[in-house]
Order: structure tokens, then C-alpha cells, then sequence
């Protein structure tokens, strides 16, 4: 089967294992064919997002606008969260801290997908875990995040694994595990979406004063969660 055919087979999910692994092997020996088809995954991949909800269709009105191809992945994920936070900012009483954190707390969206493609193998690892992970097996997805951390030291893992424990309820881990990374020494992608999780985490947990100390942290970040996280600390007040 050529090039081609196998990937028409893919996406139309009738593709069989031998044909797969031709396909996988194709995609490490041929570079241009490895842009291209995982371009149109990334393309399919936000479809499917978009079409979940209407909030995804808003969010892929965001993402046309968006000029800038690296790392924008991580900004427009922002911007999702910001989207679904925007409901819980009319209210006519006060919110307590719970319902603050339920209207707040969405897990982030896998953007890891839009990465480099220069690392095939360890790709093909972590698509298991996010599988895990878009899939609503928290528990799992922390336990395969953390194994994939300690074999790569790549910070998006940490990330995922600490909003893992937080989405399956295990608030205390999932500050833990988010706090141990230098999201701000390292300068990395993850710092303001970090942070955003963490003063989440601490209001679940009614510790104003740290909740306030991290959603600071996002305000002063060039984020699209800057603006949310604003609006948050204003209702805290």
C-alpha cells in the first residue's frame, strides 16, 4: 500500500496493524511526509475538540488569530480555560470557595501534540498517557506522566501529572507535585498555567492567602489566564 493509502487508512480508521507499522516506519524515514500527516492529525484533532462543544467552537476563532506558530500551543490552551471561567464571573450573591473552584477548574487541553515531531519514540510513549488523560482517567494519567518525567525531565509532563491529581481529587498531591518544578527559574511555557492550577488548588483547599500569592503570579504573566486570574482575586476579595 503506498504512502498515501496508508494514511487515508488512518484516518478513516480502517487501517491494520501490519499497515500501521509500515506507516509508523514511513513517518520516521520521511520527514515530509511526517509534517504533513501530522498536521492534518493536529487539524482532525482540533475539530473533534471544537465540534465537543461550543466553547471549543470559540475557542477556534481564537485560535485563526493566532500569528505566531511557536509555542502558541500553550497560549491558545490558555485561552479555553479563559473561556470556560468566563461563566462564573455574574453572580448575584457572593460565591463560596467550592463553587468558585467547580466553575473555575477545567483540566488544560492535551497541546503537546502540537510540539517538535523530532522525537517519534517518545512521542508515541506520552500518546498513551494523554490518552489516558482525554480520556478521564486521572488516576492512571498521573501514574504514566510521572514515569514518563522520571525518564525525560520534560517539564509539560509535571504539568500534566499535577492537574491529573487535581482533576482525580487529589488535591494535596497535585499542589505537591506542582510545586516541586521551577516553573520561573526554567522560564518555562507551563509557568502561568501552573500557577493558574495552583491558586485553583488552594481555594478548593480555602488558603486564601496562597491562592491570592499564585493567581498574582498569572496576573503579572503575559498570558491570556492574566486577565481571569484578575477577575478571580476580585471575587476572593
Amino acid at each position: 500500500m503506498d504512502k498515501e493509502a496508508l494514511i487515508e487508512a488512518y484516518f478513516s480508521n480502517r487501517i491494520s496493524n501490519v499497515e500501521f507499522e509500515q506507516l509508523q516506519q514511513l513517518l520516521k524515514e520521511d520527514a515530509a511526509l511526517r509534517e504533513r500527516f501530522y498536521n492534518e492529525l493536529e487539524l482532525k484533532e482540533a475539530i473533534a475538540r471544537e465540534e465537543h462543544s461550543d466553547l471549543k467552537n470559540r475557542f477556534r476563532s481564537l485560535e485563526a488569530k493566532q500569528k505566531k506558530r511557536s509555542f502558541w500551543y500553550v497560549y491558545a490552551a490558555a485561552a479555553v480555560v479563559v473561556l470556560i471561567a468566563i461563566g462564573s464571573l455574574l453572580y448575584e450573591e457572593p460565591p463560596t470557595t467550592q463553587t468558585l473552584y467547580a466553575d473555575y477548574f477545567e483540566p488544560y487541553p492535551n497541546v503537546v501534540h502540537l510540539s517538535s515531531r523530532s522525537q517519534l519514540a517518545e512521542e508515541d510513549v506520552a500518546a498513551g498517557a494523554f490518552e489516558l488523560y482525554e480520556t478521564g482517567q486521572y488516576t492512571k494519567a498521573a501514574t504514566a506522566f510521572k514515569a514518563l518525567y522520571q525518564a525525560t525531565s520534560k517539564d509539560y509532563l509535571v504539568f500534566y501529572q499535577g492537574v491529573s491529581l487535581l482533576a482525580s481529587n487529589q488535591t494535596h498531591e497535585g499542589i505537591e507535585v506542582l510545586e516541586s518544578y521551577p516553573w520561573e527559574v526554567t522560564q518555562s511555557d507551563f509557568a502561568a498555567p501552573a500557577n493558574w492550577y495552583l491558586g485553583l488548588a488552594y481555594i478548593k483547599l480555602e488558603n486564601l492567602a496562597q491562592a491570592t500569592h499564585y493567581l498574582n503570579k498569572v496576573t503579572q504573566a503575559k498570558s491570556p489566564l492574566s486577565q481571569t486570574a484578575r477577575n478571580l482575586l476580585e471575587q476572593l476579595d
